[in-house]
């Protein structure tokens, strides 16, 4: 097995798993139907770099989600696609906009997403 493929299997075993660090969210594209998959959420006041030094970012937080068809979602249209989730963990459900692609492979999307 390669280490993509090793990679690729880890993600959907462990990180996107929910028993393990994964929670259920639903994702809609900008002109599409809505989708429950999995995806790690940072909840906590992100720091922003550089100029900003010493201020943090509120109703903003972070997802990972797989780059993927079925267990995920294979394009992002920023300021078009939300995703909704609870705020703080077992509250009410909101929908949140993808603000913006931090990162993207094979395996992961990392978002920033607002509301």
């Amino acid at each position: 097995m390669s280490f993509k493929a090793k990679l690729a299997e880890d993600m959907a075993k462990t990180f996107l798993n929910g028993e393990e660090f994964a929670e259920d969210v639903t994702y809609t594209p900008k002109a599409g139907m809505p989708k429950a998959i999995k995806a790690v959420i940072n909840r906590k006041r992100l720091d922003p770099a550089y100029e900003d030094t010493g201020r943090t970012l509120i109703n903003q937080a972070e997802l990972f989600v797989a780059n993927d068809a079925t267990a995920g979602v294979v394009s992002i249209n920023k300021g078009g696609d939300t995703v909704s989730f609870a705020e703080a963990v077992g509250g009410a459900v909101i929908s949140w906009v993808v603000a913006d692609i931090l990162n993207q492979d094979e395996g992961f999307w990392h978002l920033l997403v607002q509301k």
